[in-house]
């Protein structure tokens, strides 16, 4: 073949090529995996911070409390709760102990929490952090977030547990 017929070649299939891209219905979907379709079909349930407990006499405790509000509402919101749209699941959230020392230049930061669901159920969580005094705001801030995202993940999956969705989702009961 020659050097003409061989562009010409190539320049038609790239047409054909393009031609069926264009055909193809707009309607049509990327493949997706069954939990992907799942999680999709359900939607979210609804998530209630019934209450929230926050130790007074710490400096900045209003603004804590704020930021701690927020942070709970975005892990509740991502986190597989097992149920879909139009369940309702209510929770609350207590800290019990948020302390920060300075001790040889560095700030310390104690905080112990736990999540109650109706039934019951109880997640709690314990973190001890470090860092520098003049970050004492960043430092509170991360403490609170990784403390509510343990306590959400673990009420999340004891949810999961109460309403038989461990077995679907291929995720080992807790003992």
């Amino acid at each position: 073949m020659t050097p003409v017929g061989t562009r010409i070649l190539l320049a038609a299939l790239c047409a054909v090529g393009l031609l069926a891209a264009a055909v193809q219905p707009a309607s049509a979907e990327p493949a997706r995996s069954a939990s992907t379709q799942h999680a999709r079909r359900e939607g979210h349930p609804t998530i209630k911070l019934d209450r929230l407990e926050f130790p007074e006499g710490i400096p900045g405790a209003r603004y804590f409390k704020k930021h701690l509000r927020r942070a709970l509402r975005h892990d509740a919101y991502h986190a597989d709760w097992g149920a879909g749209r139009g369940t309702t699941i209510e929770y609350r959230f207590f800290v019990r102990e948020l302390s920060l020392e300075t001790q040889d230049g560095v700030l310390h930061v104690r905080c112990t929490a736990y999540g109650k669901l109706p039934s019951g159920k109880t997640a709690k969580s314990h973190l001890e952090f470090g860092g520098s005094p003049s970050r004492r705001n960043k430092i509170v801030r991360r403490v609170l977030e990784i403390v509510s995202r343990g306590v959400i993940t673990r009420l999340a999956e004891m949810e999961r547990v109460r309403r038989g969705d461990l077995r679907r989702r291929r995720v080992r009961a807790p003992h």
